[in-house]
C-alpha cells in the first residue's frame, strides 16, 4: 500500500494561510486587508533523504511548483514516476514558488515523503519537514485548507419591505447558494447576524448580488433579497473544521446547559484554520483572542493541531518588528499560552521547535522595556487590556503583571528545555518586587492602574491578574478581594473577554455559586435577546439596536465572537472541576461543585482519554480513561482508579 504525505518547510503552511486568511476581510464588497504585519513563506525549498530500497519499488513523485528531483545526483522531472531497484539512494528535490506554497509529494512502499525528510530554505541548515494529517492526497495540494461541507436551508421566509427575509435559525459561516429559477442583474444581498442588520440595506456590513451558484462564505443568519421574484431556490453550503466535541456538560438548570452549547459553537464556528475572534466581521487571528480559545478548547475539542498552527501563524517570522498585532500584552499572551500547551499536552518537541521565537520575542520585548524595567507604549503600540477606561499614564500595572509571567514562563521553558534561563529569572523576580513596590496602595487595598499620574485609579484588571498568578501575598489577597473583587464601587467588567479573567479569579476564591449566577445573568442575558451564538460585548444596560452597534458602525459588533465561550472552560474547570496538577495530565485533580445546583454531569478531555465525572447532593462519581487521577475533597484525597467507577457518597465524606 503507498503512502506519502504533502511537505514543506516547516511553519509555511501556517503562514501561508494565514496570509490568505487576512486577505479576506470585506465590508459591502470592498476589501479590508489586515492592518498589522504579515510574513510570506520562503520561496524556495530544498528536499533530502536517504532511503534504502530491499526490493524493487515505483514511486510517484509530484510538485506543486517549477522544480526538479534528483536521485543520486541523477535530475529528473517532477509529476512523474521513477522505479527503484534495491539499494541505497539520497533522493533530493529543490522547488521554487513565488505565488504560494512550494510542496514535495512522493508516494511508495516503503518510500514516500513524511517528517522524517529534512528540509531548509537556502541557508544550509537542514530541519525537519513540515506535514500533517490533512494533506495526504496527491491530488490536492497544502494550498487548499481542508473543509467539511453540508447544506442546510432557510427554517422561516417571511415576505417583508418587499422583498424575502431568510433566516437560517442560528448564526453560520456558509455560502449562500442560488438554483432552480431565472436570475435578474444587480439584484442584492444584504447578510445580517440579526434580523436588523440584514433588513438595513444601507448599512449593514456584508452585501452582494444575486447569482446562479454558490457565493463566497459568509457569517451570517439572516439573509435578506429585497428585489425577489421568488422564481430560484436559497440554501446554504455550511463551512466547518470537522472537531469532535470531547467536552460535554449538564446539570440541573436548563438555562445553563443552553449557555454551554452556545459558548460550544460559538468556538467551533471560530475555529477553522486558527481559532479566530469573530465571525462576521474580522476572521482575523488576534493573540489575546486565542489565548483564551486555546483554554476553552482543552475542555472542549482538545484539538492539538489548531493550537499550534494558531502560534505559528501569530508568531510569524523574525526578525521582531512589531508586539504581535501591534499589542503589547498580546505578545505576552503568546508567550503564555506556550507554558499551558505543554502543561495540558506534553508535547515537548513542540516547545522546541517554538523556543527560538520566544527567545526573540522576548528578547524584543526586553529591548523595549525602559531603565526602571518597565514596559510602556512606544510608537505604533496598542494598551489593550480591555475595553475599559483605564488611567494609561506611563507604566501600565496589567502589562507589567503581564511581562513578569512571560518571563517567568520564559524561565521555565528554558529550564524544561536543558537551558540556562537565569537571566529571565532574575528579570522576572525584580519586576516582581517593582511591581509590589510602585503599584500596590496600601490604603485602598489593591494595585492602581498607573503610580506615575499620581491618580491612585483602581480597575478590576491589574488585582485580578495578581491574584491569578499568585503575586500577592496571603494578607494582599485578601484586601484584593473585598477592596476590589467584591467591591460595587469598583467599574464592573463589561466585556466577555475580561468576564474570562475576573470568572476564574472569582472561581479561585471559592466563589463559585457567584460565578454560577453571573454566568446565568450575563450570558443568559444575551440568549434572552435571541442569541444563539455569544457576543463580543453586552452591556445589559442597553435596549434594541443599540446593542449591535461598536466601533462606531451601526452593526460593527461581532454577535458571533469566540472569546465569549469562556463558561465552557469555566464549568470544567470548576465545577466538573478537573485540572491537571503536572504536565500532560500525569497527575490530575477532580474537585467538583455543585455551586448551589442540585446536579452537575460532564466529561473532560484529556491527554489520552477523558474523565467524567457526576455529582448530585448525595454522591460523586468518577470514571477515568487515563491514571494519575485524584478526587479532592476539602482535606481528603482519594485515588481515581483507571477505567472503574469511583462512587463516593458526600453524606459519609460530610459525616
Amino acid at each position: 500500500m503507498k503512502k506519502g504525505k504533502w511537505i514543506w518547510y516547516p511553519g509555511d503552511f501556517e503562514i501561508y494561510h494565514s496570509l490568505l486568511l487576512h486577505a479576506r476581510r470585506e465590508e459591502r464588497g470592498c476589501c479590508i486587508p489586515y492592518c498589522y504585519r504579515l510574513d510570506g513563506c520562503f520561496h524556495n525549498v530544498k528536499f533530502k533523504k536517504k532511503v534504502t530500497v530491499e526490493k524493487e519499488e515505483t514511486i510517484e513523485v509530484a510538485g506543486n511548483a517549477p522544480g526538479y528531483v534528483s536521485i543520486d545526483s541523477i535530475r529528473g522531472h517532477l509529476n512523474r514516476t521513477y522505479k527503484l531497484i534495491p539499494g541505497e539512494y539520497e533522493i533530493f528535490a529543490e522547488l521554487i514558488k513565488v505565488d504560494g506554497l512550494p510542496s514535495l509529494y512522493i508516494s511508495g512502499e516503503t518510500v514516500f515523503t513524511d517528517e522524517s525528510w529534512e528540509v531548509n530554505n537556502g541557508n544550509y541548515t537542514w530541519c525537519p519537514a513540515g506535514c500533517n494529517e490533512m494533506h495526504t492526497n496527491p491530488d490536492i495540494t497544502p494550498e487548499t485548507f481542508l473543509f467539511s461541507y453540508e447544506e442546510i436551508f432557510p427554517v422561516d421566509i417571511k415576505e417583508v419591505q418587499g422583498g424575502t427575509l431568510y433566516d437560517f435559525g442560528r448564526e453560520t459561516f456558509a455560502k449562500l447558494k442560488f438554483s432552480e429559477g431565472t436570475f435578474e442583474d444587480n439584484v442584492g444581498v444584504h447578510y445580517g447576524e440579526s434580523r436588523t442588520e440584514a433588513l438595513d440595506t444601507e448599512h449593514c456590513c456584508l452585501t452582494d448580488t444575486v447569482r446562479e451558484g454558490m457565493l463566497p462564505a459568509r457569517g451570517f443568519r439572516y439573509v435578506f433579497i429585497p428585489k425577489n421574484n421568488g422564481e430560484y431556490k436559497v440554501s446554504a453550503e455550511y463551512e466547518y473544521y470537522p472537531f469532535s466535541y470531547r467536552g460535554k456538560f449538564s446539570s440541573s438548570d436548563e438555562r445553563l446547559n443552553k449557555i454551554w452549547e452556545a459558548c460550544a459553537y460559538t468556538l467551533h464556528l471560530n475555529s477553522r484554520e486558527f481559532f479566530l475572534d469573530g465571525l462576521k466581521r474580522d476572521r482575523w487571528v488576534w493573540s489575546g483572542d486565542a489565548y483564551q480559545s486555546y483554554l476553552v478548547n482543552y475542555y472542549l475539542f482538545f484539538d492539538l493541531d489548531i493550537c499550534k498552527r494558531t502560534m505559528i501563524a501569530l508568531r510569524g517570522k523574525d526578525p521582531m518588528e512589531t508586539h504581535l498585532n501591534t499589542i503589547m500584552d498580546y505578545s505576552f499572551y503568546w508567550v503564555m499560552g506556550v507554558y499551558d500547551y505543554y502543561m495540558y499536552t506534553g508535547d515537548i518537541d513542540f516547545v522546541k521547535f517554538l523556543y527560538p521565537k520566544m527567545e526573540s520575542l522576548v528578547a524584543f520585548c526586553i529591548k523595549r522595556a525602559d531603565d526602571d524595567g518597565f514596559v510602556r507604549r512606544k510608537e505604533g503600540d496598542w494598551i489593550f487590556i480591555d475595553w475599559a477606561d483605564f488611567d494609561k499614564t506611563g507604566a501600565l500595572c496589567a502589562e507589567q503583571i503581564l511581562f513578569a509571567k512571560s518571563l517567568d514562563v520564559m524561565a521555565w521553558c528554558s529550564n524544561l528545555l536543558g537551558y540556562d534561563g537565569s537571566i529571565y529569572r532574575a528579570r522576572y523576580l525584580d519586576l516582581r518586587t517593582k511591581i509590589d513596590r510602585c503599584f500596590w496602595n496600601d490604603t485602598l487595598g489593591g494595585y492602581v492602574d498607573s503610580y506615575e499620574s499620581g491618580k491612585n485609579n483602581i480597575t478590576r484588571h491589574a488585582n485580578i491578574f495578581a491574584l491569578l498568578f499568585d503575586y500577592v501575598t496571603p494578607e494582599q489577597r485578601e484586601r484584593i478581594i473585598e477592596n476590589v473583587l467584591l467591591n460595587d464601587k469598583i467599574a464592573p467588567i463589561t466585556t466577555p473577554y475580561f468576564k474570562f479573567y475576573e470568572l476564574e479569579a472569582m472561581c479561585r476564591i471559592g466563589k463559585t455559586k457567584y460565578v454560577k449566577d453571573r454566568i446565568s445573568d450575563y450570558w443568559g442575558g444575551m440568549l434572552d435577546l435571541g442569541a444563539t451564538t455569544i457576543w463580543e460585548e453586552f452591556d445589559p444596560a442597553k435596549e434594541g439596536d443599540e446593542h449591535y452597534a461598536m466601533y462606531g458602525q451601526k452593526y460593527g459588533k461581532s454577535l458571533c465572537h469566540a472569546w465569549g465561550a469562556s463558561p465552557v472552560y469555566i464549568f470544567g474547570k470548576y465545577y466538573l472541576g478537573v485540572r491537571p496538577t503536572a504536565y500532560a495530565y500525569t497527575a490530575f485533580e477532580v474537585c467538583p461543585d455543585l455551586a448551589g445546583l442540585d446536579r452537575i454531569e460532564g466529561t473532560v478531555p484529556v491527554n489520552g482519554g477523558e474523565v467524567s465525572v457526576y455529582m448530585d447532593k448525595n454522591v460523586i462519581k468518577i470514571t477515568s480513561t487515563v491514571g494519575g487521577g485524584t478526587l479532592v475533597l476539602g482535606e481528603d484525597r482519594v485515588p481515581i482508579p483507571t477505567n472503574r467507577e469511583l462512587v463516593w457518597k458526600i453524606n459519609e465524606y460530610m459525616a
